[in-house]
């Protein structure tokens, strides 16, 4: 069985050097910790976890508590994220809470009480003081993809007020101006700026707010179908859609409905690998979530290393694209 020493002598580093890489606990150059790692993965190397849980109090774990595991939206979060907590020696544990705070409060409780060293949460509360008790004081949560009001938490937000305008934009100069609307979940702060910034653009463009061409729904439900009938029967000839599994649904309507759905337009979410059915006609907001993924893995392994730094929001910007070329 191959020991740390056997991987530093084959890395051709000191031993200290290799412990600091499998803990995550001293900034490494990107060279020598690939070469580590590449020794480690050459010499099947497996630390000790639970002697070095001992000597550390640390399990080398990050949870992540997902809304919605089916949304590839947090999947492919969960890949990156997975993938850049792998590079400091940390392990990946997920948990689902199918958009329930009942749940996510259940599992806070449970990860926080020493099977985690720090959480990436996607919170399906409104306010920080409805999960702040299940929190202990100093323990590392990262916020991703949600805000909460009132919330001391580092956050991983993001931004689509550059997407969506230039988006709506284009739906106007193909001469749309009866432009419905469906949004998630009122309450989560993506849902409330995409609903805001639609708003926005109707009032700057001198178009009409009719509240019967905006709809709310989530992911779960895939009622975006249905709503997507609705609004085509209030004439409208393109439909703004608040999240990726919506944009699937509001264009699966299109596609078994032709005979209703000439020259309507779709201003929806996609993940880049799966837009291409969608991108070349009406353009989509293409997701970023491999970015959102990495500054969530980087901040929560930088709150656990130095937990007295201040509060940080990383934004990442969503990008609204014509078409895009597959790789």
């Amino acid at each position: 069985m191959s020991t740390i020493k056997d991987v530093a002598k084959r890395a051709g580093v000191s031993i200290a050097t290799v412990s600091y890489i499998i803990n995550g606990t001293k900034p490494i150059t990107a060279e020598t910790r690939e070469r580590v790692l590449q020794a480690i993965e050459e010499l099947n190397y497996a630390p000790n976890q639970t002697a070095k849980s001992f000597k550390t109090g640390r399990k080398n774990i990050i949870a992540f508590i997902v809304p919605d595991i089916s949304n590839n939206y947090f999947a492919n979060i969960i890949d990156s994220l997975e993938n850049e907590l792998r590079k400091s020696g940390y392990n990946l544990i997920l948990t689902n809470t199918k958009e329930s705070k009942e749940n996510e409060i259940q599992q806070l409780k449970y990860l926080a009480s020493g099977i985690a060293d720090g959480i990436v949460l996607a919170s399906a509360a409104q306010d920080y003081a409805e999960i702040e008790s299940y929190i202990p004081e100093s323990f590392p949560v990262v916020l991703i993809d949600r805000k909460l009001k009132n919330c001391p938490l580092d956050i991983i937000n993001v931004s689509d007020a550059n997407a969506i305008t230039t988006g709506m934009e284009q739906l106007l100069r193909k001469g749309h101006t009866r432009i419905g609307y469906i949004g998630d979940f009122p309450h989560l702060s993506t849902a409330k700026e995409r609903l805001q910034l639609y708003l926005d653009f109707l009032e700057k463009n001198n178009m009409p707010i009719v509240q019967n061409l905006i709809k709310n729904t989530n992911s779960l439900s895939h009622e975006a179908y249905y709503l997507t009938g609705e609004l085509l029967k209030e004439q409208c000839t393109a439909i703004v859609v608040g999240n990726n599994v919506m944009t699937a649904d509001a264009y699966n309507y299109l596609a078994n409905h032709r005979e209703l759905s000439s020259g309507v337009q779709i201003l929806g979410y996609q993940h880049k690998d799966l837009s291409h059915p969608f991108s070349t006609r009406d353009g989509i907001i293409v997701l970023n979530e491999k970015d959102m993924g990495i500054a969530a893995a980087q901040q929560i392994l930088s709150r656990i290393q130095m937990p007295e730094q201040p509060q940080r929001e990383i934004i990442i910007c969503n990008q609204y694209a014509v078409s895009i070329t597959p790789q």
